[in-house]
């Protein structure tokens, strides 16, 4: 039998994996998105993807912004909107909990929010 924490952290694993595998094909429409049984984190060859210069198995801004909620959550205990609002702040200025401190999409609405 496993654990809250275990299951907690295989959920994390599981939304961190499955936000790095739709990040090639963000942007498509349904059409166009390969057959299920071709759908890898490295898109099949000819398959223009979206965000070409990210490498494979990166996560978005979803995934660096829970990872940010979650560090908050952890540290303060609670929902402290301020704290999270500083750390979606350096997110976006430094990229605090994006691979490799890189941020490559912010979505129109976050970027005004902050």
């Amino acid at each position: 039998m496993t654990s809250i924490d275990e299951r907690i952290q295989g959920g994390i694993y599981g939304l961190l994996a499955g936000d790095a595998l739709g990040v090639p094909y963000e942007f498509h429409g349904a059409a166009d998105i390969p057959p299920l049984d071709q759908i890898e984190m490295a898109p099949p060859a000819g398959f223009r993807r979206a965000h070409g210069s990210v490498p494979p198995g990166t996560w978005s801004d979803d995934g660096a912004q829970a990872l940010a909620l979650l560090a908050s959550l952890l540290e303060c205990g609670r929902l402290d909107v301020d704290d999270f609002g500083r750390r979606l702040v350096a997110w976006y200025e430094r990229g605090y909990m994006a691979v490799d401190n890189h941020v490559f999409d912010v979505g129109i609405q976050t970027s005004q929010a902050i």
